[in-house]
């Protein structure tokens, strides 16, 4: 199958035309007007600190790592093959044995050979969704399946690059609107990938779990990102995502996530998929920000940051996608650390209305 026949699969007009239909570019700015992604916190939503968030360190893209490279491809682009791989993959990139990009061509090869044309599960085989002691839950109704829309005639730009760790995040946006997502990416010297799980995602929707993304919550793995050009312009127009600690996340999942870890070891109480927000009555100009840290404040405040995956023990990392330079300044971990330790729940968000007392 072609990937231009993937928007077909879907039963909906080409996302191109359902980009200009309401008025936005869903590669700059991902998701619908209406998606929790867009939508400001309600004015009368309501905070509660949660317990081991003021311990927490802060960060964005930790040590330059713990992000996702995402990237728009054109039909002139090279036109590269999709393979997956088996789970050993992560143990593989953990190792420094692979390499995310610049692995000898033998190697390559060998990764190759290793792997499959199809996608091995139904979601992703890390998260509850799939299994969960004591057994298997059930497949949610109206999770996307990766099945039914799926090519591995994949078109990648010459700088595409997954994030340069062990989860090795990569997010491409193809000609035809969808989005390729891969967890345990490997980007060969002609662009084909090699990866444990992949899935082709719709950004022109409303961004929660249901599009069974790449992250352990089954969030797409390019929501929420801070991107480049955003902090030099003074605006961030969308609630931002986070890599939570297990000591404070709890082995429980509320919307708009679907799933979480499945070898948890959480120790908390915020579940996957909270919203977290900087509380809409303290004053940003009183908290030492720089300027431009104080616009990742205001994305805070305003939209508030969604916790999508699980990240080290001791830190909250918020996401910038890899390109996001003006979001990696002097000030950054000063400024994080700021917005981390200001963040409290907001404990009446739901589908209805983002951050809305019910």
């Amino acid at each position: 199958m072609k990937i231009i026949a993937i928007a077909c699969i879907l039963g909906a007009a080409p996302l191109t035309v359902l980009a200009q239909q309401g008025g936005r570019d869903p590669f700059l700015q991902p998701f619908a007007a209406q998606s929790p992604w867009n939508t400001p916190i309600a004015t009368d939503a309501r905070y509660e600190p949660v317990k081991g968030v003021g311990a927490c360190h802060g960060s964005i893209n930790y040590n330059g790592q713990w992000s996702t490279g995402f990237y728009k491809a054109a039909a002139t682009d090279r036109v590269a093959r999709l393979y997956i791989h088996d789970y050993t993959l992560w143990a593989k990139l953990s190792s420094g044995s692979v390499k995310t990009i610049g692995n000898s061509g033998d190697a390559e090869n060998v990764l190759r050979k290793e792997s499959g044309a199809d996608p091995t599960f139904p979601a992703n085989f890390y998260s509850t969704i799939v299994r969960s002691p004591p057994g298997p839950r059930t497949f949610p109704k109206g999770l996307r399946n990766i099945k039914a829309v799926w090519t591995n005639t994949i078109y990648m730009p010459l700088d595409a690059r997954p994030s340069p760790d062990s989860d090795a995040h990569l997010a491409v946006m193809q000609p035809n609107g969808l989005v390729l997502e891969c967890y345990d990416a490997v980007v060969c010297a002609n662009g084909d990938v090699v990866c444990t799980m992949a899935s082709f995602s719709d950004p022109s929707g409303e961004g929660t779990g249901d599009n069974n993304g790449r992250c352990a919550s089954l969030l797409d793995n390019y929501a929420g990102l801070i991107r480049k050009g955003e902090v030099a312009g003074g605006k961030i127009p969308h609630a931002l995502s986070c890599l939570m600690s297990r000591l404070v996340l709890a082995p429980h999942v509320v919307w708009p996530a679907y799933a979480f870890d499945m070898n948890d070891r959480y120790e908390g109480t915020l579940p996957m998929g909270a919203l977290l927000a900087i509380p809409a009555d303290v004053n940003l100009d009183t908290l030492g920000l720089s300027a431009k840290g104080k616009i990742i404040a205001r994305a805070a405040q305003k939209y508030g940051v969604y916790v999508v995956d699980r990240g080290g023990d001791g830190g909250i990392t918020l996401k910038a996608a890899l390109d996001a330079d003006d979001a990696l300044y002097a000030d950054r971990w000063k400024d994080a650390e700021i917005i981390v330790k200001n963040l409290q729940q907001v404990l009446t968000n739901s589908h209805e209305r983002a951050g809305a007392v019910q």
